[in-house]
């Protein structure tokens, strides 16, 4: 009696540790895929509508042109800008493509701080060493249209009325400047090893990107750049820098309000809707299942 208990104890046991094993692999095949090969993401807003809809649950390609990863966790103690690599991708980021990636502002609007727990989803319109302008309410890529949601681009040059207050005018918020939706830039959209003339116009444009990436602070004085009391003529870029749209551009905070985007921000490539639930009815909506993104 006793041999027999054994046995079945020892059964029992031998059980217990082959479906724990087998839910630890499954697990650990679940966070593999998800750090190196998709993420998946509720969609809240209609800001990029009607490629996304509110409700909708996408999935997110990170095989793409490679997933992130940390080199160390020390940022979730002290709130520091994480240190990332990026694992070597299959195709590059190219106008169009609809990514996924992290706010850029967490620490106020001064200074550009990846924000660890809020994610946009824009539509890419600028790639690094494009020249980007706004024209007639037309995205224009060195000198040509046809990029962006051209309905939403034609309703607002279409527009004869006043704009809603903070709408109409765009980065870098510079009354000199007076960029808007209607007419904005031309700005040059930087890749990595750029070297630009600081001069002061450089500065309005790029001052929050340079402070960013060399952790310095710059300022401009009497026509001149100056890092604290050191004249600055020149500046390399570290970085490759993204210009983000929302498909409806009336309600869209995005590149033309946020600035443009390091590519370390860039979480992946919107693959596909996967399920959707309208927002307000909670009922499933069967037509936008398994829908691919263009």
């Amino acid at each position: 009696m006793k041999v027999i208990c054994k046995r079945t104890i020892k059964k029992a046991i031998k059980t217990i540790l082959q479906y724990t094993a087998a839910i630890v692999i499954a697990l650990l095949i679940a966070l593999a895929l998800r750090l190196f090969v998709v993420d998946f993401y509720s969609i809240p807003s209609d800001s990029m509508s009607p490629a996304i809809e509110p409700g909708d649950f996408i999935m997110v390609n990170k095989l793409s042109f490679g997933a992130r990863m940390y080199e160390n966790f020390d940022f979730l103690k002290d709130g520091s800008h994480p240190p990332i690599w990026r694992v070597k991708g299959y195709a590059p980021i190219r106008h169009g493509d609809v990514l996924v990636f992290n706010f850029p502002y967490s620490k106020g609007w001064n200074k550009i701080n990846m924000h660890l727990s809020r994610f946009y989803v824009k539509r890419c319109i600028g790639i690094p060493g494009d020249t980007l302008q706004i024209r007639e309410a037309y995205y224009e890529i060195n000198g040509k249209r046809g990029f962006g949601n051209l309905e939403e681009q034609q309703r607002i040059a279409d527009y004869e009325g006043e704009f809603p207050q903070g709408i109409y005018h765009t980065i870098p918020f510079d009354p000199r400047l007076n960029w808007t939706i209607v007419n904005m830039g031309p700005l040059y959209i930087p890749r990595q090893g750029d070297k630009i003339l600081l001069d002061t116009l450089a500065c309005r444009l790029y001052k929050k990107m340079i402070e960013y990436e060399s952790g310095l602070n710059i300022r401009e004085s009497e026509g001149k750049v100056y890092c604290q009391d050191s004249l600055i003529e020149q500046y390399t870029f570290r970085k490759n820098w993204y210009f983000m749209g929302g498909d409806r551009m009336w309600n869209s905070q995005d590149s033309r309000y946020i600035g443009l985007i390091p590519e370390e921000f860039i979480v992946g490539k919107v693959a596909m809707v996967l399920t959707s639930k309208n927002p307000d009815t909670k009922k499933f909506q069967w037509r936008r299942f398994f829908t691919r993104i263009k």
